[in-house]
Protein backbone atom coordinates (compact mmCIF):
# COMPACT_ATOMS: atom_id res chain seq x y z
CA UNK A 1 0.00 0.00 0.00
CA UNK A 2 1.21 3.52 -0.85
CA UNK A 3 2.54 5.14 2.30
CA UNK A 4 2.78 8.75 1.09
CA UNK A 5 0.28 11.56 0.88
CA UNK A 6 -3.33 10.76 0.00
CA UNK A 7 -4.49 11.67 -3.50
CA UNK A 8 -7.42 13.70 -2.19
CA UNK A 9 -7.84 16.98 -4.10
CA UNK A 10 -8.08 19.73 -1.51
CA UNK A 11 -10.61 22.54 -1.49
CA UNK A 12 -8.14 25.40 -1.09
CA UNK A 13 -9.09 28.04 1.50
CA UNK A 14 -7.44 31.42 0.89
CA UNK A 15 -8.69 33.28 4.00
CA UNK A 16 -11.27 32.90 6.74
CA UNK A 17 -13.79 35.21 5.06
CA UNK A 18 -13.89 33.04 1.93
CA UNK A 19 -14.09 29.95 4.17
CA UNK A 20 -17.29 31.21 5.83
CA UNK A 21 -19.09 32.73 2.87
CA UNK A 22 -18.13 30.15 0.24
CA UNK A 23 -19.28 27.40 2.63
CA UNK A 24 -22.61 29.20 3.11
CA UNK A 25 -23.10 29.08 -0.68
CA UNK A 26 -21.97 25.45 -0.90
CA UNK A 27 -23.87 23.98 2.05
CA UNK A 28 -26.72 26.45 2.58
CA UNK A 29 -29.28 25.25 5.12
CA UNK A 30 -27.34 22.17 6.20
CA UNK A 31 -26.58 22.17 9.95
CA UNK A 32 -23.14 23.44 10.83
CA UNK A 33 -23.64 23.62 14.63
CA UNK A 34 -25.94 21.63 16.90
CA UNK A 35 -26.25 22.29 20.61
CA UNK A 36 -28.61 22.05 23.56
CA UNK A 37 -30.57 25.06 24.79
CA UNK A 38 -33.20 24.80 27.53
CA UNK A 39 -33.17 21.00 27.07
CA UNK A 40 -34.01 21.41 23.38
CA UNK A 41 -31.83 20.56 20.39
CA UNK A 42 -31.01 23.71 18.45
CA UNK A 43 -29.01 24.19 15.27
CA UNK A 44 -27.36 26.86 13.15
CA UNK A 45 -27.02 26.25 9.42
CA UNK A 46 -24.00 27.27 7.36
CA UNK A 47 -26.00 30.10 5.79
CA UNK A 48 -27.35 31.35 9.10
CA UNK A 49 -23.89 31.16 10.64
CA UNK A 50 -22.44 33.36 7.87
CA UNK A 51 -25.27 35.86 8.50
CA UNK A 52 -24.38 36.01 12.20
CA UNK A 53 -20.70 36.60 11.36
CA UNK A 54 -21.76 39.38 8.97
CA UNK A 55 -24.03 40.94 11.60
CA UNK A 56 -21.39 41.01 14.30
CA UNK A 57 -18.65 42.12 11.92
CA UNK A 58 -20.83 44.98 10.68
CA UNK A 59 -21.43 46.12 14.27
CA UNK A 60 -17.70 45.92 15.02
CA UNK A 61 -17.01 48.19 12.04
CA UNK A 62 -19.78 50.57 13.12
CA UNK A 63 -18.28 50.82 16.62
CA UNK A 64 -14.79 51.50 15.27
CA UNK A 65 -13.65 48.13 16.65
CA UNK A 66 -12.57 46.64 13.33
CA UNK A 67 -8.83 46.17 13.41
CA UNK A 68 -8.79 46.19 17.22
CA UNK A 69 -7.98 43.43 19.74
CA UNK A 70 -10.79 41.54 21.46
CA UNK A 71 -10.75 38.93 24.23
CA UNK A 72 -13.26 36.05 24.18
CA UNK A 73 -13.83 33.76 27.15
CA UNK A 74 -16.46 31.19 28.08
CA UNK A 75 -17.80 27.76 27.29
CA UNK A 76 -17.97 26.43 23.73
CA UNK A 77 -20.94 28.07 22.05
CA UNK A 78 -22.06 29.45 18.67
CA UNK A 79 -21.55 32.96 20.06
CA UNK A 80 -17.92 32.16 20.95
CA UNK A 81 -17.19 30.84 17.44
CA UNK A 82 -18.99 33.75 15.74
CA UNK A 83 -16.95 36.22 17.80
CA UNK A 84 -13.64 34.50 16.99
CA UNK A 85 -14.23 34.66 13.24
CA UNK A 86 -15.91 38.08 13.11
CA UNK A 87 -13.03 39.77 14.93
CA UNK A 88 -10.41 38.23 12.63
CA UNK A 89 -12.34 38.90 9.41
CA UNK A 90 -12.86 42.51 10.57
CA UNK A 91 -9.08 42.86 10.57
CA UNK A 92 -8.71 42.54 14.33
CA UNK A 93 -6.86 40.29 16.74
CA UNK A 94 -8.74 37.67 18.77
CA UNK A 95 -7.44 36.57 22.18
CA UNK A 96 -9.17 33.34 23.30
CA UNK A 97 -8.72 32.79 27.03
CA UNK A 98 -8.98 29.64 29.14
CA UNK A 99 -12.28 29.71 31.04
CA UNK A 100 -10.61 27.99 34.01
CA UNK A 101 -8.16 30.80 34.67
CA UNK A 102 -8.42 32.73 37.93
CA UNK A 103 -9.99 36.18 37.77
CA UNK A 104 -6.63 37.81 38.37
CA UNK A 105 -5.02 35.82 35.54
CA UNK A 106 -7.84 36.84 33.21
CA UNK A 107 -7.32 40.51 34.08
CA UNK A 108 -3.58 40.16 33.54
CA UNK A 109 -4.02 38.62 30.08
CA UNK A 110 -6.52 41.31 29.11
CA UNK A 111 -3.93 43.91 30.06
CA UNK A 112 -1.07 42.10 28.30
CA UNK A 113 -3.04 41.81 25.07
CA UNK A 114 -4.10 45.49 24.99
CA UNK A 115 -7.71 44.47 24.30
CA UNK A 116 -10.36 47.02 23.30
CA UNK A 117 -13.33 44.66 23.82
CA UNK A 118 -14.20 41.63 25.94
CA UNK A 119 -16.77 39.03 24.89
CA UNK A 120 -17.86 36.69 27.68
CA UNK A 121 -20.40 34.05 28.66
CA UNK A 122 -22.88 34.32 31.53
CA UNK A 123 -20.58 32.31 33.80
CA UNK A 124 -18.29 35.38 33.94
CA UNK A 125 -21.03 37.83 34.89
CA UNK A 126 -19.58 38.26 38.37
CA UNK A 127 -16.27 39.41 36.90
CA UNK A 128 -17.50 41.65 34.09
CA UNK A 129 -21.12 42.77 34.60
CA UNK A 130 -21.13 46.50 35.31
CA UNK A 131 -17.56 46.28 36.56
CA UNK A 132 -15.31 48.68 34.70
CA UNK A 133 -12.57 47.96 37.23
CA UNK A 134 -12.00 44.74 35.26
CA UNK A 135 -10.23 47.00 32.74
CA UNK A 136 -7.19 46.71 35.02
CA UNK A 137 -5.63 49.73 33.36
CA UNK A 138 -6.58 48.62 29.82
CA UNK A 139 -8.62 50.86 27.51
CA UNK A 140 -11.70 48.64 27.08
CA UNK A 141 -14.40 50.14 24.83
CA UNK A 142 -17.07 47.57 25.64
CA UNK A 143 -17.95 44.35 27.41
CA UNK A 144 -20.22 42.10 25.37
CA UNK A 145 -22.20 39.39 27.17
CA UNK A 146 -23.42 36.18 25.57
CA UNK A 147 -27.07 35.60 26.61
CA UNK A 148 -29.74 32.99 25.78
CA UNK A 149 -31.55 35.63 23.68
CA UNK A 150 -29.09 34.81 20.91
CA UNK A 151 -30.74 31.61 19.74
CA UNK A 152 -34.23 32.65 20.78
CA UNK A 153 -34.10 35.68 18.46
CA UNK A 154 -34.86 35.00 14.82
CA UNK A 155 -33.13 37.73 12.80
CA UNK A 156 -34.26 37.74 9.20
CA UNK A 157 -31.84 39.08 6.62
CA UNK A 158 -34.51 41.60 5.59
CA UNK A 159 -35.29 42.83 9.10
CA UNK A 160 -35.10 46.60 9.42
CA UNK A 161 -34.72 47.51 13.09
CA UNK A 162 -35.52 51.16 13.78
CA UNK A 163 -33.47 53.35 16.10
CA UNK A 164 -34.06 52.42 19.73
CA UNK A 165 -32.68 53.40 23.10
CA UNK A 166 -28.93 53.11 22.95
CA UNK A 167 -28.89 53.92 19.22
CA UNK A 168 -28.59 57.25 17.43
CA UNK A 169 -30.79 58.23 14.50
CA UNK A 170 -27.89 57.96 12.02
CA UNK A 171 -27.69 54.24 12.64
CA UNK A 172 -24.69 54.08 14.97
CA UNK A 173 -24.66 52.35 18.34
CA UNK A 174 -24.55 54.54 21.41
CA UNK A 175 -23.38 52.65 24.48
CA UNK A 176 -24.83 53.41 27.88
CA UNK A 177 -21.60 52.73 29.76
CA UNK A 178 -19.44 49.93 28.42
CA UNK A 179 -21.81 46.98 28.73
CA UNK A 180 -23.92 45.56 25.93
CA UNK A 181 -25.51 42.22 25.03
CA UNK A 182 -24.30 40.06 22.18
CA UNK A 183 -27.76 39.84 20.64
CA UNK A 184 -28.08 43.62 20.50
CA UNK A 185 -24.92 43.74 18.39
CA UNK A 186 -26.34 41.11 16.06
CA UNK A 187 -29.62 43.00 15.73
CA UNK A 188 -27.85 46.27 15.05
CA UNK A 189 -25.57 44.68 12.49
CA UNK A 190 -28.58 43.12 10.76
CA UNK A 191 -30.28 46.51 10.62
CA UNK A 192 -27.20 48.25 9.27
CA UNK A 193 -26.77 45.62 6.57
CA UNK A 194 -30.41 45.98 5.54
CA UNK A 195 -29.88 49.73 5.07
CA UNK A 196 -26.88 49.32 2.78
CA UNK A 197 -23.91 49.25 5.16
CA UNK A 198 -21.54 46.76 3.50
CA UNK A 199 -18.20 48.10 4.77
CA UNK A 200 -17.45 44.87 6.69
CA UNK A 201 -17.34 42.92 3.43
CA UNK A 202 -14.77 45.32 1.95
CA UNK A 203 -12.21 45.04 4.77
CA UNK A 204 -8.94 43.75 3.22
CA UNK A 205 -7.93 40.28 4.35
CA UNK A 206 -4.21 40.59 5.08
CA UNK A 207 -3.40 36.98 5.90
CA UNK A 208 0.18 37.82 6.89
CA UNK A 209 -0.66 40.10 9.85
CA UNK A 210 -1.24 38.97 13.43
CA UNK A 211 -4.82 37.75 13.86
CA UNK A 212 -4.71 35.83 17.14
CA UNK A 213 -2.76 35.78 20.38
CA UNK A 214 -2.85 32.38 22.08
CA UNK A 215 -1.52 32.35 25.62
CA UNK A 216 0.06 28.95 26.16
CA UNK A 217 -1.05 26.70 29.00
CA UNK A 218 0.79 26.52 32.29
CA UNK A 219 2.65 23.25 31.78
CA UNK A 220 5.93 25.13 32.12
CA UNK A 221 4.72 27.49 34.81
CA UNK A 222 4.86 30.44 32.41
CA UNK A 223 2.67 31.62 29.54
CA UNK A 224 3.86 33.03 26.25
CA UNK A 225 1.59 34.82 23.79
CA UNK A 226 1.77 32.90 20.50
CA UNK A 227 1.05 35.26 17.58
CA UNK A 228 -0.78 33.55 14.71
CA UNK A 229 -1.80 35.03 11.38
CA UNK A 230 -4.75 34.11 9.18
CA UNK A 231 -2.16 32.56 6.90
CA UNK A 232 -1.00 30.25 9.70
CA UNK A 233 -4.56 29.16 10.44
CA UNK A 234 -5.53 28.75 6.78
CA UNK A 235 -2.43 26.68 6.08
CA UNK A 236 -3.26 24.34 8.98
CA UNK A 237 -6.92 24.11 7.85
CA UNK A 238 -5.96 23.18 4.28
CA UNK A 239 -3.45 20.59 5.51
CA UNK A 240 -5.94 19.10 7.96
CA UNK A 241 -8.54 18.82 5.21
CA UNK A 242 -6.16 17.07 2.83
CA UNK A 243 -4.88 14.48 5.34
CA UNK A 244 -8.17 13.26 6.84
CA UNK A 245 -11.19 11.56 5.31
CA UNK A 246 -14.17 13.35 6.81
CA UNK A 247 -17.04 14.10 4.42
CA UNK A 248 -20.18 16.22 4.26
CA UNK A 249 -22.18 13.39 5.85
CA UNK A 250 -20.03 13.21 9.00
CA UNK A 251 -21.09 14.42 12.44
CA UNK A 252 -18.53 15.19 15.17
CA UNK A 253 -18.81 16.33 18.78
CA UNK A 254 -16.70 19.23 20.06
CA UNK A 255 -15.26 18.01 23.37
CA UNK A 256 -11.93 19.79 23.91
CA UNK A 257 -11.52 23.33 25.32
CA UNK A 258 -12.31 25.73 22.50
CA UNK A 259 -9.60 28.26 23.39
CA UNK A 260 -6.99 25.71 22.33
CA UNK A 261 -5.76 26.03 18.76
CA UNK A 262 -6.01 22.26 18.22
CA UNK A 263 -9.75 22.26 18.89
CA UNK A 264 -10.39 25.53 17.05
CA UNK A 265 -8.41 24.62 13.93
CA UNK A 266 -9.16 20.91 13.64
CA UNK A 267 -12.47 20.59 15.48
CA UNK A 268 -14.28 23.82 14.58
CA UNK A 269 -12.79 25.48 11.46
CA UNK A 270 -11.73 22.53 9.30
CA UNK A 271 -15.26 21.00 9.51
CA UNK A 272 -16.51 24.13 7.68
CA UNK A 273 -14.42 23.06 4.67
CA UNK A 274 -16.00 19.60 4.67
CA UNK A 275 -19.51 20.88 5.31
CA UNK A 276 -19.87 18.48 8.21
CA UNK A 277 -21.90 19.07 11.38
CA UNK A 278 -20.27 19.97 14.71
CA UNK A 279 -22.22 19.19 17.90
CA UNK A 280 -21.30 20.97 21.12
CA UNK A 281 -20.71 18.90 24.24
CA UNK A 282 -22.13 20.87 27.16
CA UNK A 283 -20.40 18.95 29.97
CA UNK A 284 -17.54 16.49 30.33
CA UNK A 285 -19.59 14.88 33.09
CA UNK A 286 -22.16 13.77 30.51
CA UNK A 287 -19.83 13.12 27.60
CA UNK A 288 -20.94 9.53 26.91
CA UNK A 289 -24.58 10.54 27.27
CA UNK A 290 -23.97 13.30 24.72
CA UNK A 291 -22.27 10.86 22.36
CA UNK A 292 -25.43 8.78 22.47
CA UNK A 293 -27.55 11.90 21.96
CA UNK A 294 -25.63 13.35 18.99
CA UNK A 295 -24.54 10.00 17.47
CA UNK A 296 -21.18 11.17 16.04
CA UNK A 297 -19.37 9.42 13.21
CA UNK A 298 -16.05 11.00 14.21
CA UNK A 299 -14.27 12.69 17.11
CA UNK A 300 -11.26 14.98 17.62
CA UNK A 301 -9.65 14.03 20.95
CA UNK A 302 -6.50 14.05 23.06
CA UNK A 303 -4.90 10.77 24.27
CA UNK A 304 -6.31 11.02 27.80
CA UNK A 305 -9.85 10.83 26.44
CA UNK A 306 -8.96 7.89 24.18
CA UNK A 307 -7.28 5.92 26.98
CA UNK A 308 -10.08 6.75 29.46
CA UNK A 309 -12.73 5.60 27.00
CA UNK A 310 -10.79 2.39 26.35
CA UNK A 311 -10.44 1.65 30.06
CA UNK A 312 -14.13 2.33 30.57
CA UNK A 313 -15.00 -0.19 27.86
CA UNK A 314 -13.10 -2.90 29.73
CA UNK A 315 -14.30 -1.75 33.15
CA UNK A 316 -17.88 -2.14 31.99
CA UNK A 317 -17.08 -5.54 30.48
CA UNK A 318 -15.57 -6.74 33.79
CA UNK A 319 -18.48 -5.39 35.86
CA UNK A 320 -21.04 -7.09 33.61
CA UNK A 321 -19.07 -10.33 33.46
CA UNK A 322 -18.62 -10.04 29.70
CA UNK A 323 -14.86 -9.53 29.59
CA UNK A 324 -14.14 -13.13 28.54
CA UNK A 325 -16.81 -12.89 25.85
CA UNK A 326 -15.24 -9.67 24.59
CA UNK A 327 -11.77 -11.25 24.41
CA UNK A 328 -13.21 -14.16 22.43
CA UNK A 329 -14.96 -11.76 20.05
CA UNK A 330 -11.69 -9.93 19.44
CA UNK A 331 -9.93 -13.20 18.59
CA UNK A 332 -12.71 -14.22 16.20
CA UNK A 333 -12.67 -10.79 14.57
CA UNK A 334 -8.91 -10.84 14.00
CA UNK A 335 -9.01 -14.33 12.48
CA UNK A 336 -11.91 -13.32 10.20
CA UNK A 337 -10.15 -10.17 9.00
CA UNK A 338 -7.06 -12.20 8.06
CA UNK A 339 -9.16 -14.10 5.52
CA UNK A 340 -10.87 -10.97 4.23
CA UNK A 341 -14.08 -11.11 6.28
CA UNK A 342 -14.97 -8.07 8.42
CA UNK A 343 -17.56 -8.85 11.11
CA UNK A 344 -16.60 -6.08 13.53
CA UNK A 345 -19.87 -4.15 13.30
CA UNK A 346 -22.14 -6.96 14.50
CA UNK A 347 -19.55 -8.30 16.95
CA UNK A 348 -18.94 -4.99 18.71
CA UNK A 349 -22.26 -3.22 18.20
CA UNK A 350 -22.71 -2.90 22.00
CA UNK A 351 -19.38 -1.08 22.31
CA UNK A 352 -20.12 1.24 19.37
CA UNK A 353 -23.58 1.85 20.86
CA UNK A 354 -21.92 3.56 23.85
CA UNK A 355 -20.76 6.25 21.39
CA UNK A 356 -24.14 6.59 19.70
CA UNK A 357 -23.80 3.63 17.35
CA UNK A 358 -22.09 5.36 14.40
CA UNK A 359 -18.52 6.16 15.50
CA UNK A 360 -15.99 5.21 12.82
CA UNK A 361 -12.95 7.47 13.25
CA UNK A 362 -11.01 9.44 15.84
CA UNK A 363 -8.30 12.04 15.24
CA UNK A 364 -6.01 12.08 18.27
CA UNK A 365 -3.34 14.68 19.02
CA UNK A 366 -1.91 16.87 21.74
CA UNK A 367 0.30 14.25 23.42
CA UNK A 368 1.71 10.75 22.95
CA UNK A 369 -0.78 7.91 22.50
CA UNK A 370 0.10 4.29 23.25
CA UNK A 371 0.33 2.44 19.89
CA UNK A 372 -1.61 -0.47 21.36
CA UNK A 373 -4.66 1.77 21.74
CA UNK A 374 -4.68 2.47 17.99
CA UNK A 375 -4.66 -1.27 17.37
CA UNK A 376 -7.31 -1.99 20.00
CA UNK A 377 -9.74 0.59 18.64
CA UNK A 378 -9.10 -0.72 15.12
CA UNK A 379 -10.09 -4.15 16.43
CA UNK A 380 -13.45 -2.65 17.46
CA UNK A 381 -13.90 -1.07 14.03
CA UNK A 382 -12.85 2.49 14.99
CA UNK A 383 -9.90 4.01 13.11
CA UNK A 384 -7.66 6.20 15.28
CA UNK A 385 -5.35 8.51 13.31
CA UNK A 386 -2.66 9.98 15.51
CA UNK A 387 -1.31 13.43 14.81
CA UNK A 388 1.20 15.84 16.26
CA UNK A 389 1.16 19.58 16.66
CA UNK A 390 2.01 22.51 18.85
CA UNK A 391 0.29 25.87 19.36
CA UNK A 392 3.18 27.67 17.64
CA UNK A 393 2.36 25.71 14.45
CA UNK A 394 -1.36 26.58 14.41
CA UNK A 395 -1.06 23.67 15.55
CA UNK A 396 -0.65 21.01 12.87
CA UNK A 397 2.73 19.41 12.08
CA UNK A 398 1.92 15.84 11.12
CA UNK A 399 -0.89 13.31 11.01
CA UNK A 400 -1.28 9.70 9.89
CA UNK A 401 -3.08 9.99 6.54
CA UNK A 402 -6.45 8.27 6.39
CA UNK A 403 -5.31 5.66 3.86
CA UNK A 404 -2.26 4.39 5.78
CA UNK A 405 -1.49 4.32 9.50
CA UNK A 406 1.76 3.26 11.09
CA UNK A 407 1.25 2.20 14.69
CA UNK A 408 3.42 4.27 17.00
CA UNK A 409 3.92 7.06 14.47
CA UNK A 410 2.34 10.52 14.56
CA UNK A 411 2.20 10.40 10.79
CA UNK A 412 3.61 12.26 7.83
CA UNK A 413 4.52 15.92 8.04
CA UNK A 414 1.56 17.74 6.46
CA UNK A 415 2.10 19.19 2.96
CA UNK A 416 2.70 22.73 4.26
CA UNK A 417 5.44 21.72 6.71
CA UNK A 418 9.07 20.62 6.43
CA UNK A 419 10.48 18.54 9.29
CA UNK A 420 14.14 18.15 10.16
CA UNK A 421 15.74 16.18 13.00
CA UNK A 422 18.48 18.21 14.67
CA UNK A 423 20.83 15.76 16.39
CA UNK A 424 23.17 17.03 19.09
CA UNK A 425 25.01 13.72 18.79
CA UNK A 426 25.34 12.62 15.13
CA UNK A 427 25.38 9.00 16.27
CA UNK A 428 22.10 9.30 18.19
CA UNK A 429 18.96 7.70 16.82
CA UNK A 430 16.88 10.77 17.63
CA UNK A 431 17.14 14.56 17.82
CA UNK A 432 15.06 17.68 18.32
CA UNK A 433 12.15 18.07 15.89
CA UNK A 434 12.59 21.31 13.95
CA UNK A 435 9.92 22.51 11.52
CA UNK A 436 9.44 25.13 8.81
CA UNK A 437 6.43 26.16 6.74
CA UNK A 438 3.27 28.23 6.43
CA UNK A 439 1.94 27.09 9.80
CA UNK A 440 4.77 28.62 11.84
CA UNK A 441 3.79 31.44 14.18
CA UNK A 442 4.86 35.05 13.72
CA UNK A 443 6.55 34.94 17.12
CA UNK A 444 5.84 35.47 20.81
CA UNK A 445 3.87 38.61 21.63
CA UNK A 446 6.08 41.26 23.18
CA UNK A 447 8.99 38.84 23.60
CA UNK A 448 11.62 39.24 20.89
CA UNK A 449 14.20 37.28 22.89
CA UNK A 450 11.99 34.19 23.24
CA UNK A 451 11.06 34.47 19.54
CA UNK A 452 14.73 34.56 18.49
CA UNK A 453 15.46 31.52 20.65
CA UNK A 454 12.57 29.55 19.10
CA UNK A 455 12.87 30.52 15.41
CA UNK A 456 16.14 30.55 13.45
CA UNK A 457 16.21 31.09 9.67
CA UNK A 458 12.53 30.20 9.53
CA UNK A 459 12.98 26.92 11.44
CA UNK A 460 10.99 26.53 14.65
CA UNK A 461 12.39 24.42 17.48
CA UNK A 462 9.54 22.35 18.92
CA UNK A 463 11.34 21.25 22.08
CA UNK A 464 10.36 17.64 21.29
CA UNK A 465 12.71 14.77 20.48
CA UNK A 466 11.89 12.32 17.71
CA UNK A 467 12.96 10.66 14.47
CA UNK A 468 11.82 10.00 10.89
CA UNK A 469 11.65 6.51 9.40
CA UNK A 470 12.48 5.42 5.86
CA UNK A 471 9.00 6.42 4.62
CA UNK A 472 9.19 9.88 6.16
CA UNK A 473 6.83 9.07 9.05
CA UNK A 474 7.51 10.95 12.26
CA UNK A 475 7.89 9.37 15.72
CA UNK A 476 7.98 11.26 19.02
CA UNK A 477 10.51 10.11 21.60
CA UNK A 478 9.78 12.61 24.36
CA UNK A 479 9.79 16.22 25.45
CA UNK A 480 13.30 17.73 25.52
CA UNK A 481 12.83 19.47 28.86
CA UNK A 482 11.44 16.28 30.44
CA UNK A 483 14.43 14.04 29.71
CA UNK A 484 15.88 12.48 32.86
CA UNK A 485 19.69 12.30 32.68
CA UNK A 486 21.02 9.61 35.02
CA UNK A 487 24.41 9.79 36.74
CA UNK A 488 25.68 7.03 34.43
CA UNK A 489 24.98 9.25 31.40
CA UNK A 490 21.90 7.35 30.26
CA UNK A 491 18.85 9.31 29.10
CA UNK A 492 15.35 8.23 30.12
CA UNK A 493 12.28 9.66 28.42
CA UNK A 494 9.54 9.63 31.08
CA UNK A 495 6.84 9.52 28.40
CA UNK A 496 8.04 6.06 27.33
CA UNK A 497 7.81 4.57 30.82
CA UNK A 498 4.50 6.34 31.44
CA UNK A 499 3.05 4.74 28.31
CA UNK A 500 3.88 1.30 29.73
CA UNK A 501 2.18 2.11 33.03
CA UNK A 502 -0.92 3.41 31.22
CA UNK A 503 -1.62 -0.17 30.15
CA UNK A 504 -1.98 -1.30 33.77
CA UNK A 505 -5.70 -1.35 34.57
CA UNK A 506 -5.11 -0.44 38.20
CA UNK A 507 -3.32 2.80 37.25
CA UNK A 508 -5.42 5.85 36.31
CA UNK A 509 -2.61 8.42 36.08
CA UNK A 510 1.16 8.35 36.46
CA UNK A 511 4.19 10.60 36.23
CA UNK A 512 7.81 9.43 36.00
CA UNK A 513 10.46 11.58 37.70
CA UNK A 514 14.15 11.23 38.54
CA UNK A 515 15.16 9.55 41.80
CA UNK A 516 18.10 11.29 43.49
CA UNK A 517 20.58 10.14 46.14
CA UNK A 518 21.79 12.18 49.11
CA UNK A 519 24.37 14.04 47.00
CA UNK A 520 21.67 15.09 44.54
CA UNK A 521 22.72 12.75 41.73
CA UNK A 522 19.89 11.17 39.74
CA UNK A 523 20.51 7.44 39.72
CA UNK A 524 17.10 6.02 38.88
CA UNK A 525 13.45 6.78 38.29
CA UNK A 526 10.38 6.99 40.53
CA UNK A 527 6.78 6.40 39.49
CA UNK A 528 4.14 8.65 41.07
CA UNK A 529 0.82 6.88 40.70
CA UNK A 530 -2.84 7.75 41.13
CA UNK A 531 -4.73 4.41 41.15
CA UNK A 532 -7.95 3.67 39.30
CA UNK A 533 -10.00 3.19 42.45
CA UNK A 534 -13.18 2.39 40.49
CA UNK A 535 -11.55 -0.50 38.66
CA UNK A 536 -9.84 -1.66 41.85
CA UNK A 537 -13.22 -1.87 43.60
CA UNK A 538 -14.67 -3.85 40.68
CA UNK A 539 -12.06 -6.59 41.28
CA UNK A 540 -12.48 -6.56 45.07
CA UNK A 541 -9.65 -4.20 46.08
CA UNK A 542 -10.79 -1.40 48.37
CA UNK A 543 -7.96 -0.96 50.87
CA UNK A 544 -5.18 1.39 49.71
CA UNK A 545 -2.51 -1.00 51.03
CA UNK A 546 -3.90 -3.87 48.95
CA UNK A 547 -4.16 -1.63 45.89
CA UNK A 548 -0.57 -0.47 46.37
CA UNK A 549 0.72 -4.03 46.66
CA UNK A 550 -1.15 -5.08 43.51
CA UNK A 551 0.33 -2.13 41.58
CA UNK A 552 3.84 -2.92 42.85
CA UNK A 553 3.44 -6.50 41.64
CA UNK A 554 2.51 -5.24 38.17
CA UNK A 555 5.49 -2.87 38.10
CA UNK A 556 7.82 -5.67 39.20
CA UNK A 557 6.65 -7.66 36.16
CA UNK A 558 7.17 -4.64 33.92
CA UNK A 559 10.70 -4.08 35.23
CA UNK A 560 11.73 -7.56 34.07
CA UNK A 561 11.11 -6.49 30.47
CA UNK A 562 13.06 -3.22 30.71
CA UNK A 563 16.79 -2.45 30.59
CA UNK A 564 18.17 -1.83 34.07
CA UNK A 565 18.50 1.96 33.65
CA UNK A 566 14.80 2.24 32.67
CA UNK A 567 13.53 0.14 35.56
CA UNK A 568 11.35 1.85 38.15
CA UNK A 569 13.25 2.09 41.46
CA UNK A 570 10.72 4.00 43.52
CA UNK A 571 6.90 3.92 43.71
CA UNK A 572 4.67 6.47 45.41
CA UNK A 573 0.90 6.04 45.54
CA UNK A 574 -1.22 9.17 45.80
CA UNK A 575 -4.88 9.50 46.75
CA UNK A 576 -5.65 12.52 44.57
CA UNK A 577 -5.44 13.19 40.84
CA UNK A 578 -2.59 15.21 39.39
CA UNK A 579 -3.15 18.89 38.66
CA UNK A 580 -3.94 19.31 34.94
CA UNK A 581 -4.32 21.94 32.27
CA UNK A 582 -7.70 22.33 30.54
CA UNK A 583 -6.37 20.21 27.67
CA UNK A 584 -5.94 17.44 30.25
CA UNK A 585 -2.16 17.44 30.34
CA UNK A 586 -0.60 16.86 33.74
CA UNK A 587 1.24 19.96 34.96
CA UNK A 588 4.68 18.40 35.35
CA UNK A 589 6.22 21.51 36.86
CA UNK A 590 3.92 21.12 39.89
CA UNK A 591 4.75 17.44 40.42
CA UNK A 592 7.37 16.15 42.82
CA UNK A 593 7.86 13.13 45.03
CA UNK A 594 6.86 13.45 48.67
CA UNK A 595 10.18 12.07 49.88
CA UNK A 596 12.35 14.42 47.80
Amino acid sequence: MYKGYPARKPRVVTDLRSLIFDSADLFGDKDYLRFKHNNNLESVSFRRFSDFVSDLGTSLFDMNLSGKTAVVIGETSPEWIITYLSVIIAGGVIVPLDKDLSHQEIKNFITRSGASAVFYSESFSELFDGNDEADNGCDINCYVKFTPEFIESELSVNDGIPAQDGQTQDGRIRLEGKHISFVSLLRRGRYLRSTGHTEFFDIPQDISKMSAIIFTSGTTGTSKGVMLSQGNLVCAINDSYQMTNFTISDVIVSVLPIHHTYEMTCGILTPIVYGLTVCINDSLKYILKNFQFYKPTGLVLVPLFVSTIYKRIWDNAVKSGRDKKLKTALTISELSRKVGIDIRKPLFKDIIAAFGGRLEKIICGGAALAPELVQQFAAFGIVVSQGYGITECAPLISVCPYHFTKFGSVGLPVPGIEVMIDKEDPNASYGEIVVRGGNIMLGYYGDAEATAAAIEDGWFRTGDYGYLDEDGYLYITGRKKNVIVLNNGKNVFPEEIESYLEKVQLIAENVIIGKANESGETYGITALIFPDFTYAASIGLTDIVDISEAIKDQIAKLNKSLPSFKQIRGIEIRKTEFDKTTSHKIKRHTVKAENQ
